[in-house]
Order: structure tokens, then C-alpha cells, then sequence
């Protein structure tokens, strides 16, 4: 078997160099009734040419299939590599990460790639070829190898999730003992996303995720839910992360969509109601873990859209909206006190390529309390006090 594959490589290499077209003409292919090069093909449908090929019976005609096949596969070949060396290497990283996190060694693995003696190269369509059959055979070996690579890149990627998935875990359970909430966001996201991008790629199964459906630590809270919904064909991870005051009372539920920060739910005092309070509430009010809760919705690129205070009977408190230009700068913020009264507004205003603003504060009945000029390049501004 080998011999006869060691056959085939050498006689297409050899053709490579006898039938080979010039520069100005190699990227031609030929046309075909039999696959259409401007629609999209999977690789799993060119894998299966020989089914096609079979109902040929013309061999120019055969021939100028192969000659498709050959040359999409190549492509998708180079997209395979790209594809998951990326995705290889987010896990990588991510690994790496939470292994600095957990305090342990860093794990180092390898890759067993095939090793090929043929590399695919653009061969003149003609009589010669077609007699030899070399659009056949190249077909067929770039199959081969597709399957090699993937199968070895699969292989390596399982492996990479199940110990990054089992670090996750670690991770997730080790950090419920919180005083403050205080949050790796960063490490988060690039968790989410790179099992989002595994989900989207096909490079990682849905079963593998099952044991995240629900983890809970060793007191039996729930710290994570992972659910993964088909919406309008694409595979949408629904997450939610809890975590725990030293009581074991609940301090706050972030929740995510692929990835994507969306709200968060956080119980009792936080950097977002300490300054409301402060401003609608006099120095007397103390409030208690469990006596108020505060929901921070965000928008897609992560800038907070609005957020809600509440009673721990979910009566409306207050809240807080914010309004941002074209730039993601913050041009409008206010302040509302139960349902919908106004009892604060700031207004922003930039002076474009300095980086300076203008501030204006007005109080419920629309009159400017306070205005100043801030030099700052930021291009968020979070205003607080009064």
C-alpha cells in the first residue's frame, strides 16, 4: 500500500514539473457542469468526490472535475491549518492563564502532525495529464491528507479542551469565596469566546460541554450554568455565573450570550449603587447585603446602557441611563428616583481632536448646579458624587 502511494506521489510530481503553466495563466481553472467554483463547498462535500466522479463517463469531463477538486481542496487544507493553529493556540493561552491563576505548572504538550511528501502545485490541464490521470491523483492524495490533518488537529484540540475544561472548573469553584466582588472579566471573556469559537467551527462536540450544564462547589451552590440553544441555525451559548459572599449568601449573576457580557444581577452594596445612594439617600441609610439588589444591563460593545436599583422586594428604587455617540463617548447620563423622576442629568460635550470636554450637571428642574472643562483623552467617562 505504501509502495503504491509513494507511486502515485512521485508520478505527480514528476507531471507537476513536465506540465506546469506559466505564471500569467495559472490560476484558470477549467469549467464544469459537475461543481460550481463561485458557490460555496463545504469541505466534508469535496471529500466525498468520488461519489460525483462516478456518474462521469466523459473523461475530459471527469478530468476537469478532479482538476476542481484538487485545487478547492488545497484551499481548504490552508484553511484547516489557520483555522485551528488560531484555535490551538487560544486554548493555549487560556490555559496558560488559568494554570497562573491555580498557582500550578505549566502543562507543555505537543503536536503530532503527519508528514507529507507531496505538496499540492497548479498542473497544466491536458491530453497528457488527462491520460495519466494526475488531477485524479491529486485529488485523492490531498483528500488523504485533509483527513490526516484533521484527524491529528482534532485529536490535539480534544485534548487542550478537556484539561482547559477541567481547569475551568478548578477555577471557577476556587474563586466563590469572594469579599468583594471582585471580577477577572478578561479571563471570562476569552473563555466564552474561545468555546464559542470551537462551537462555530465544528471543533469541539456539545457533549463535551454537558458536565458544565451546572457546576456547583463544595457547598453545593450553583456557580455556573452553561446552555447551548440553537437560534435560527447557529449554536448560541447561554451562560450564567454566580457568585457568593463569605455567608454564602448570593453577591451577584452575570449573564452572557456567546460570550458577551449582557447583565449583571449583584445583591446588596457595589460601585454603582454607593454613589446613587449617596446622592438620593442621606448619611443615616445603611444598606444591608440582602436589603437591595442592583441590575447593570449592557450593550454589545460592553458599554452599560442602563442600570436599575431595587428593593429586595424588587421595588423600583431608581436608576441610571446612559447615552453615547457615535464614538462611544458618554454624552448624556441621568439620574431617575423611583419609576421615572428626574433628579439628576450631566450632559457632555467634546471639542473634537483635543480630547477636552465639557461637563454640565443639572438637577430635577433642568437648572445647571455645576459645569467644568476636563482635559482627558478618555473616551468613557464615569461621573459620580454629587
Amino acid at each position: 500500500m505504501n509502495y503504491k502511494n509513494n507511486l502515485a506521489i512521485s508520478l505527480v510530481v514528476i507531471i507537476n514539473i513536465l506540465f506546469g503553466l506559466n505564471p500569467q495563466i495559472k490560476n484558470e481553472l477549467p469549467e464544469s457542469s459537475y461543481i460550481d467554483v463561485k458557490k460555496y463547498i463545504s469541505a466534508e462535500e469535496l471529500l466525498k468526490f468520488e461519489d460525483i466522479s462516478y456518474n462521469i463517463e466523459a473523461p475530459i469531463e471527469k478530468s476537469k472535475y478532479y482538476f476542481i477538486v484538487a485545487h478547492l481542496l488545497n484551499e481548504k487544507i490552508i484553511e484547516l491549518n489557520v483555522k485551528t493553529d488560531n484555535i490551538i493556540e487560544k486554548i493555549s493561552d487560556l490555559i496558560h492563564s488559568y494554570e497562573v491563576q491555580l498557582s500550578k505548572i505549566h502543562y507543555i504538550t505537543s503536536q503530532d502532525l503527519p508528514m507529507f511528501d507531496y505538496k499540492y502545485q497548479y498542473v497544466k490541464f491536458s491530453d497528457k495529464a488527462i491520460i495519466n490521470k494526475v488531477f485524479y491523483k491529486q485529488a485523492s492524495i490531498l483528500k488523504k491528507q485533509y483527513i490526516d490533518i484533521y484527524d491529528s488537529k482534532i485529536r490535539t484540540i480534544d485534548f487542550l479542551a478537556d484539561y482547559l475544561l477541567a481547569l475551568r472548573e478548578e477555577y471557577i469553584i476556587a474563586r466563590t469565596r469572594l469579599r468583594t466582588i471582585d471580577y477577572e472579566e478578561s479571563l471570562e471573556n476569552k473563555f466564552y469566546f474561545t468555546l464559542q469559537d470551537m462551537l462555530s467551527e465544528n471543533l469541539i462536540k456539545k457533549t463535551k460541554l454537558s458536565f458544565l450544564n451546572t457546576v456547583t462547589d463544595n457547598s453545593g451552590n450553583i456557580i455556573s450554568i452553561i446552555n447551548i440553544k440553537n437560534i435560527n441555525g447557529e449554536d448560541i451559548i447561554l451562560s450564567k455565573d454566580f457568585e457568593y459572599f463569605n455567608d454564602e449568601l448570593l453577591a451577584g449573576i452575570r449573564e452572557r450570550e456567546n460570550g458577551i457580557l449582557v447583565k449583571e444581577i449583584l445583591y446588596g452594596g457595589n460601585k454603582y449603587s454607593k454613589s446613587f445612594y449617596d446622592f438620593i439617600f442621606d448619611s443615616s441609610f445603611q444598606p444591608l447585603n440582602y436589603d437591595n439588589f442592583t441590575e447593570v444591563y449592557y450593550e454589545l460593545n460592553n458599554q452599560i446602557s442602563h442600570i436599575l436599583f431595587f428593593t429586595f422586594d424588587s421595588i423600583p428604587i431608581g436608576s441610571i441611563e446612559y447615552e453615547y455617540d457615535v464614538l462611544n463617548r458618554l454624552i448624556n447620563e441621568r439620574w431617575y428616583r423611583g419609576e421615572r423622576l428626574l433628579i439628576r442629568e450631566f450632559n457632555c460635550f467634546y471639542n473634537p481632536g483635543e480630547g477636552d470636554y465639557r461637563i454640565i450637571e443639572k438637577n430635577q428642574n433642568g437648572e445647571i448646579v455645576f459645569q467644568d472643562i476636563v482635559n482627558s483623552k478618555n473616551t468613557h467617562i464615569r461621573i459620580e458624587g454629587k
